[in-house]
């Protein structure tokens, strides 16, 4: 009795240490800079809304989780928490592209300095579509 006890105590121990590195690992792994990373698609913000009415799964496969530049005149910038929401297209159906609080501090000047109806190209990881085409982790490329 008491030998299975031990291995059922080493057994939950093991098992608790082995979840909490998953977890570190998954929760505290670095995200490559996006200021670093190369875009693999450049697009407008209309086509790109475009590809995933037009097919949603094609345009995922296409873009999903990479990093692509879009690009179009601003309709809205939401400011909340030090981090910035910019909507390209419409407020509720087109491209919405999250730039973190991380990113805005980094990119101040250039945010202050951007307001709706000016046209300007941001990078971003792609994360799919709802209602919108989402981007987040997104920096903004150029002014125009």
């Amino acid at each position: 009795m008491k030998k299975t006890y031990k291995i059922a105590l080493m057994v939950v121990a093991l098992s608790v240490i082995a979840g909490l590195s998953v977890n570190y690992y998954v929760f505290h792994k670095k995200h490559k800079n996006t200021f670093d990373l190369k875009a693999e698609y450049t697009i407008s913000a209309d086509n790109l809304f475009k590809e995933f009415e037009t097919n949603e799964d094609s345009a995922n496969s296409k873009y999903l989780g990479k990093i692509i530049e879009v690009e179009g005149k601003i309709l809205g910038i939401k400011e909340f928490s030090g981090s910035y929401q910019i909507s390209f297209v419409d407020e509720v159906f087109g491209v919405t592209c999250m730039i973190d609080s991380n990113y805005a501090v980094q990119q101040k000047k250039e945010i202050l300095n951007i307001k709706a109806g000016n046209m300007i190209k941001i990078k971003g990881q792609c994360n799919g579509y709802l209602s919108d085409v989402k981007l987040d982790r997104c920096i903004i490329a150029e002014e125009k």
